[in-house]
């Protein structure tokens, strides 16, 4: 391995390459052509005399070295960048930066975009991508930089168990809890119907990503009984869509439900067994605790979920 010569703009491309594993993905994430990361890549392999990213059937896998490399390098640039900024303060008005985001559908809804908006007016030049597949490996994606931050629910066993929870930062955001629902002509459902009733009507489940459960499925898993389940989603708006004009249940986030457009056909009472408050957190990782466009970021989250969440409450 030879550093001479080596341009330390094609560490940001090889960080990009070996993130997104696809020199088409990566030119997009860089925002340049897909021959100029081709070339990139051509020179890096060079630079480290071995092959990075290698062809296997229809996908490119990095070779046993570049997974070594992938985190060494994203913790190097990020010093860099935290070099570089160290004597500047993040200036909202005028200075650039990109945020990739993952939360669930519903939280985009009813928080990701109405802050996006409001972003807007505060920081004109600051780009916000919003992911909303939600999957078990999230943590892992928060570790490898694929996200910058995300709004979901911090608490151990629901993600990835071999990512170790001390490599993150959370705050919570704001808070809520379930409900149960169903179609308002649904007789079978009332105030204090008792959870035998419950079990006797079919009910729909959420499953993130078609896998993820979720926490009020958690606790169903855990009593003697529970209804059938004809109808599995990934979303807690699909939940919704699915009770309409049926005589099925489902558990969704009192905000959510509260705030779709589907609430004036929904009858929302309280589940006939204990869930738990759900609270929605920022999580982030340990390296962008002090770095200033990242602090103001989630200062402007946090000041919004203030304001905007209080007044759903």
């Amino acid at each position: 391995m030879h550093f001479d010569g080596l341009d330390l703009n094609l560490l940001v491309a090889l960080d990009a390459l070996l993130s997104e594993q696809s020199v088409t993905r990566a030119a997009s994430r860089l925002c340049v052509t897909q021959p100029a990361v081709s070339v990139a890549l051509q020179k890096l392999r060079v630079q480290f005399s071995d092959q990075l990213l290698e062809r296997v059937g229809r996908r490119m896998e990095l070779t046993p070295f570049a997974q070594e490399l992938a985190l060494p390098l994203k913790d190097l640039l990020h010093q860099v960048r935290t070099l570089v900024e160290s004597r500047s303060r993040f200036e909202p008005d005028g200075d650039s930066r990109s945020f990739r985001m993952l939360m669930s559908s519903s939280i985009a809804q009813i928080f990701g975009v109405p802050a996006m908006r409001e972003l807007r007016h505060l920081a004109p030049n600051v780009h916000c991508q919003i992911d909303v597949f939600v999957a078990p490996d999230l943590l892992r994606r928060l570790q490898d930089g694929e996200i910058d931050l995300c709004i979901q629910v911090f608490q151990p066993g629901v993600w990835d168990p071999v990512v170790d929870l001390q490599t993150f930062s959370h705050e919570v955001l704001f808070s809520d809890h379930y409900v149960l629902i169903g179609d308002a002509s649904n007789q079978h459902l009332f105030d204090g119907m008792s959870f035998d009733d419950f079990c006797q009507i079919d009910h729909v489940e959420t499953r993130f990503g078609g896998n993820l459960v979720s926490l009020p499925e958690r606790s169903l898993s855990n009593m003697p009984r529970r209804p059938k389940t004809p109808i599995v989603v990934p979303t807690y708006n699909l939940a919704i869509d699915a009770v309409v004009d049926s005589a099925m249940t489902a558990i969704v986030p009192s905000r959510v439900a509260r705030a779709s457009a589907l609430k004036d056909r929904l009858k929302i009472i309280e589940p006939p067994f204990a869930i738990g408050q759900l609270e929605q957190s920022m999580i982030w990782h340990k390296r962008y605790d002090n770095d200033p466009g990242h602090i103001w970021f989630r200062h402007f989250l946090s000041e919004f979920a203030k304001a905007k969440m209080l007044t759903m409450a």
